[in-house]
This record gives C-alpha cells, sequence and structure tokens, in this order.
C-alpha cells in the first residue's frame, strides 16, 4: 500500500495548465471559480479516465514540488484507485509494492490530463461546470 505521506506526482505541463485552470491553487482562483475544489479531484478524475482508456502515460517532467500527498486524497477515491491498479495489470502483487503502484496511479492520471487538456483545446466553454464535463468525457468514450 501507499504510505499517507508518500507526494503524488504531477507533470509539470498539466500542474501549470490543466490544474490551475480546473483547481484553485495558492494564490490562483478561488473554489467558487473551478470545477474542482480540491487539487487531488482533479488527480482522481483523471486517473479514472486513464484507467477507462487502458492508458498510461509517463511523466516526462514532474512539479518540483509535488502539490499534495497520498493522505488527502479522501475514501473510497483511494480504494477505487487501488482497484484500477489492480485490475489494470491483473495481478494483486502490485499492492505489495507502493513504488510501483504508486507510479501506475500516477500515469493513468496522467494520460486522463492528456485527455481532458484536448478536449479544453478543442471546446473552451466546455468546462464551465461539472455536468458539462462528465457529458464530453462520456460522449467521447461511447463513440470511439
Amino acid at each position: 500500500m501507499i504510505d499517507g505521506t508518500t507526494f503524488v506526482n504531477i507533470e509539470e505541463f498539466h500542474y501549470a495548465n490543466t490544474y490551475k485552470r480546473l483547481a484553485p491553487s495558492k494564490g490562483g482562483k478561488h473554489i467558487r471559480d473551478v470545477v474542482f475544489h480540491e487539487m487531488w479531484e482533479l488527480f482522481v478524475w483523471s486517473a479514472v479516465i486513464g484507467y477507462i482508456n487502458k492508458e498510461r502515460k509517463p511523466l516526462r517532467k514532474r512539479t518540483k514540488s509535488p502539490p499534495f500527498r497520498w493522505q488527502v486524497v479522501k475514501e473510497p477515491h483511494q480504494k477505487l484507485l487501488l482497484v484500477m491498479a489492480v485490475e489494470s495489470v491483473n495481478n494483486f502483487e502490485i499492492l505489495k509494492n507502493p513504488e510501483e503502484l504508486r507510479k501506475n496511479i500516477e500515469e493513468h492520471s496522467n494520460a486522463g490530463l492528456y485527455k481532458m487538456h484536448e478536449e479544453m483545446a478543442l471546446d473552451k466553454l466546455a468546462y464551465q461546470n461539472i455536468e458539462s464535463l462528465i457529458y464530453l468525457i462520456q460522449n467521447r468514450l461511447e463513440n470511439s
């Protein structure tokens, strides 16, 4: 299992662009102006997109200061990420290797962030509210 004090790594590009656009940051947007109220929520959502698409994308350049620790990811979301990681490799052994488990989740999240970034590039108004976000991604998945 992943130690709660472990930092979650995010690609610098997505932190500077996608995270700052969709989640609040220090000195950035206020909670009422963003889709996700916490950065970890965006991390989980993008990981789900990565898992649904069966895509992993290694992090090219990590943020210098990871924005949050694993322990801030609320339940049942931690368990969901663990289940998806196990399913993605079809083996429970990944649970015995915290580093590989964390890497698996981060890479799926990174792949999902790329999909989200593509969506935002296609339609600037697509992410005005969470319902639009969910609808757009579901439509793309169903039609692919």
